[in-house]
This record gives structure tokens, sequence and C-alpha cells, in this order.
């Protein structure tokens, strides 16, 4: 199903410091900043499902939004006291209706394309573990097929739930607890394969959570590969059969790796070839409306690209002050 051509606009954001965009054909990444922060932290990107030139970030300022593909961005009604913004999710089936999630942990709400957003949540749980950061909700997900039913996955601080759209929540770590390195969340993701189940990324590894995450089946993913650490989950939007997972040694180490999953975590297959990442994989993201161009993040600041579903491979550096690569999204 290769495009053929390449029209994927790339987006990345770094915790210290800057938002970049790499345009189809360019071998050249612009900073982005009209309307942004001064030296913005960008630790979230998402772009609307229905319209690509309408780009979120998430900032230490808050969520700002672009209408332009990124030439211009406006910060939106969130209050001043707001926590910095993490991760975003649009509402499965209504993007109308977003959710943000912050660090600290906090989980917000809009019901009008983000134009202003009320607080749901600043409850992370007992399963909360004190790190050197704040606690953070690093990932928002629901079920496809039943869009009420959202996970939050907190680092560190395991899994919450919610049955109602958002408007409440209880945690459902269960057996991850009390280990920190399973409470240690970087990822969650559902499919609509397998409704009413949880996929989430630990530093020890996958898990599956059945029955809405009633119980946590650890995955051999050391079957696969040698090293465990797993770190983004996205599900991919051509294939509600498919995950890819960004890997590496540890938190910060200098491998990292990309690998999918065709069959809902039974088996692992490694898609990048023949490219040198310098530290831990710590982002991924797909087209949406070409599956075949995938990307990848390493942590200090090289971005992988593929147009061909993983069997070639471009690596484009980032500016010098691009560290901490923590968002990514391509459309």
């Amino acid at each position: 199903m290769t495009t053929g051509s390449n029209d994927t606009y790339v987006y990345t954001g770094a915790e210290t410091s800057g938002l970049y965009r790499l345009a189809p054909g360019s071998d050249t990444w612009e900073e982005l900043t009209n309307g942004l922060p001064t030296d913005p932290m960008v630790p979230g990107i998402v772009i609307h499902p229905d319209d690509p030139s309408v780009i979120y970030a998430g900032t230490q300022d808050g969520p700002y939004r672009s209408t332009n593909r990124g030439d211009s961005w406006e910060r939106l009604d969130y209050p001043r006291t707001g926590a910095p913004v993490w991760t975003f999710m649009f509402r499965p089936g209504d993007p109308t209706v977003m959710y943000l999630g912050t660090a600290p942990g906090e989980i917000y709400r809009s019901t009008n394309s983000g134009e202003s957003w009320q607080l749901l949540t600043r409850n992370m749980g007992s399963d909360e573990i004190t790190m050197a950061f704040p606690t953070r909700v690093i990932s928002l997900c629901a079920d496809p097929s039943f869009p009420d039913e959202m996970y939050a996955a907190v680092e560190v601080g395991g899994v919450l739930r919610s049955a109602d759209g958002g408007d409440t929540w209880e945690e459902i770590s269960g057996t991850l607890a009390p280990s920190e390195d399973t409470l240690d969340l970087h990822g969650a993701q559902c499919q609509s394969a397998m409704p009413h189940t949880v996929f989430i990324t630990t530093r020890q590894g996958p898990f599956i959570g059945p029955d809405r995450g009633s119980e946590w089946i650890p995955v051999k993913f050391g079957d696969f590969s040698e090293i465990t650490y797993t770190r983004d989950l996205k599900a991919a939007t051509h294939d509600p059969n498919t995950f890819y997972v960004s890997i590496g040694a540890a938190a910060r180490s200098t491998q990292g790796a990309l690998w999918r999953s065709r069959d809902l975590f039974k088996t692992f297959e490694r898609v990048d070839r023949g490219i040198s990442p310098n530290s831990t994989m710590m982002t991924v993201a797909v087209d949406p409306r070409a599956p075949d161009h995938v990307y990848c993040n390493s942590r200090d600041g090289q971005l992988f690209a593929s147009l061909d579903d993983g069997a070639t491979w471009t690596t484009y550096q980032l500016p010098e002050k691009a560290k901490e690569m923590r968002a990514l999204a391509a459309g």
C-alpha cells in the first residue's frame, strides 16, 4: 500500500526545547515559534483526525492550537493554574470532544474542539510512586467501540479507568502494584479487534488488560527482543490488529528500536532496519492517511522516517538544542 509520494508533515516536540516541523520532501527542520511560549516545552502533539491542518500542542503554558499546520498558534481557554500538558486524546467518533493529561497528573476534557477545558480529576490513585519528576498522565485512550470506556496511563502510578467518558475515574493497577517497574506506565491503547481490552507498555514490558483492565497479563516480549524497556505505544488506524512499540535498554540508554505486533501482542517483529539510534526510542507515529509512512524519535534528537512500511529508513538529526524528544505526530 505504498503511496509512492510523500505528502506527510512530521511534527516533533522536545521537553527541552521547542517544536519542529519537517515538510514533505524536505530534509530541513523548521522551528515553529509563532504564537507559542518562549522556549516551549512540548511533550504532547496531536493532529485532528479529520483535518491534518489542525494541530494541538501541549506546553508548559497549557494547550495551543494551530489551524495552518503549525505556521501560527493560539493558546486555548485553559486554566492559568493548569499543569503542563503531556498528552491529548480525541473521543472516538466525535473529535469535538477532547481530553488531555498533564504533569503533575490531572485530566481535562473539552466538548468544543479544544476551545475551552474543564478539570475532571487530579486524583491519580493510591499507587503513585514519588520520583525525581512529577507524576504524569502520559497516555490517554478509549475503546473505539465503546468510547465511554477510557484509560489513563500514569507515570509512575499505574492505570486509571473511566466508564462514563471521563466523568469519574478509578484505579485499576491491580497486579501491576506495588512494583515500580510495572507501575511505570508509558503507553495505553485500545483496538476495535479486541473490545473491552486495554494494552499497555511499562518499564518492564507490555501487558494486556482484558475485561476492561480487570487483570494484567504480561507479554513475553523478551522472547522477541533482548531489550525489554517498552516506551511509546500506538495503535495502527488502518489495521485493528496492529500496534507499534518503541523500546530501549532503559529510560536513558544508547540502544533503541521500533517493533510492531500484527496480532494484538501475540508476536512482535522488528520494524527498523539499518538505522543507528543513539538513545532510547521514545516515540512512534504513523500517518493515518498514508500508513506506510512510519516515524520514530530517539530521546537525544534523531528522527527516523520510512515511507515504505519500514523497508527503508532515512535519519534526520534535530537541531542541537532539541533535547528530550517526547512528542511526535505525522499527517
